[in-house]
């Protein structure tokens, strides 16, 4: 907890990252508030975007927002890109200033990457399906590739989400987990088993940890992961949750932005 600050401010609470603040980097991850919820059909939509704005001094022209799918694709943005451009992305990178990049979540992990060499930010939204298919570390791949980025200069800091605690599943996302990461001889340290549930055996798993390992398998440090360390469903009071709010869930966001 020492790595984060709560702040609240113009009507909108939100946690950021003090070695983000220590680069001068501007970035948010929202948390529950009063007439807040970033839902693309959310009725609060304009008026969470309007305080989030103007408790961080930018300007919604400049919100780059992508069109989630739980995909892993990454788009490459500048001055000129539309968000219409930006259907189906669950990953955006620039090196661009006053490009404000914005993921949202409601469990999922949200990433922002920052280099502060090559002065290059990315955002991700990455969740269990996100993360079985590496678009956090794909993400990196891209920034080492198109922007010349070393990954040892490559900052990570992880947004509230969902934790091994209450990530629970069936056997089928087990088996899928397994295979997928078996190449990383650690399943047993991301994968346990829960409780049998109507005679169903159910198993937890730490995404959070996974990511960790794959961002850690292409050179980013340890001490570069910077992690916020809290899950959406234990801090349900201040954090948004699909899995406690089911169907009327609201979302946050995550933004970051050079000036």
């Amino acid at each position: 907890m020492e790595d984060i600050i709560y702040k609240n401010s113009n009507g909108i609470e939100y946690i950021q990252f003090k070695k983000l603040l220590d680069l001068g980097i501007t970035h948010c991850y929202t948390l529950k508030g009063e007439n807040i919820d970033f839902g693309r059909k959310s009725k609060y939509l304009n008026e969470s975007f309007d305080k989030v704005c103007k408790a961080l001094n930018i300007n919604q022209e400049e919100i780059l927002r992508p069109k989630q799918t739980h995909s892993d694709n990454i788009k490459c943005v500048n001055s000129k890109t539309m968000e219409n451009e930006l259907n189906d992305t669950d990953a955006l990178i620039t090196d661009n200033k006053n490009i404000a990049l914005v993921t949202t979540n409601a469990d999922c992990i949200l990433f922002l990457f920052y280099d502060p060499v090559k002065k290059v930010i990315a955002n991700v939204h990455s969740g269990w399906k996100g993360t079985f298919k590496k678009i956090a570390q794909k993400t990196v791949i891209k920034m080492i590739n198109n922007y010349g980025s070393k990954a040892e200069d490559i900052l990570c800091f992880i947004t509230p989400s969902i934790r091994k605690c209450h990530f629970e599943v069936d056997e089928d996302v087990k088996d899928l987990c397994e295979g997928i990461f078996a190449f990383t001889n650690r399943t047993n340290e991301f994968i346990e088993k829960s409780d049998i549930k109507d005679g169903k055996q159910k198993f937890l798993i730490d995404t959070v940890l996974i990511n960790k390992i794959l961002l850690g398998d292409i050179g980013l440090k340890a001490e570069n992961i910077i992690d916020s360390g809290l899950c959406s469903v234990c801090n349900k009071d201040k954090i948004n949750s699909f899995r406690v709010e089911g169907k009327n869930f609201k979302r946050a966001i995550a933004l970051i932005m050079q000036k």
